[in-house]
């Protein structure tokens, strides 16, 4: 996928990220609350109930606030008449072509939060899985929608 035809995805999507990840990984700050509370505040334990908290504390704040920035900056995609490239991933980059002639059909989601953001996700079914293209602005997403549509009716006639 070429870099300059390369579109980004909102900024506001960072956000979204974010508020998934704290409350998803939630359950690990919840951890040193239950090691305590079966195990009490003995002298032995200390150390352990001290490093259970710091790990977990270190795998929330990895979660919430270094990697959706790090995400939002790798995520690149791109759309044209025979293909739609997706460009993600911060330690291993994914980059998926998808033709145009495999689409099968092309669906925008927004739930609660991407809502509140102002903010839409463009899924894309092919026979062997779906694709999602996160964290655009609704507008954006309903155009892309049907740009994909067009694009992926005109692949079927040239088949």
């Amino acid at each position: 996928m070429e870099k300059s035809s390369s579109k980004k995805i909102s900024p506001k999507v960072i956000g979204v990220w974010r508020y998934g990840s704290a409350i998803g990984f939630a359950f690990l700050l919840a951890l040193p609350v239950i090691y305590y509370s079966i195990f009490g505040f003995r002298q032995v334990h200390l150390w352990i109930l001290l490093t259970v908290s710091a790990l977990c504390l270190a795998v929330w704040l990895l979660n919430v606030v270094i990697l959706p920035p790090l995400q939002w900056k790798r995520w690149r995609y791109s759309i044209n008449q025979y293909e739609i490239g997706l460009l993600r991933g911060v330690l291993v980059q994914t980059e998926t072509l998808i033709p145009l002639s495999r689409v099968q059909h092309v669906d925008t989601r927004q739930g609660p939060v991407l809502r509140w953001y102002g903010l839409a996700s463009v899924t894309i079914s092919t026979a062997a899985t779906t694709h999602e293209i996160p964290g655009l602005d609704a507008e954006l997403a309903d155009r892309l929608r049907r740009r994909i549509s067009t694009y992926a009716r005109l692949a079927d006639d040239d088949v």
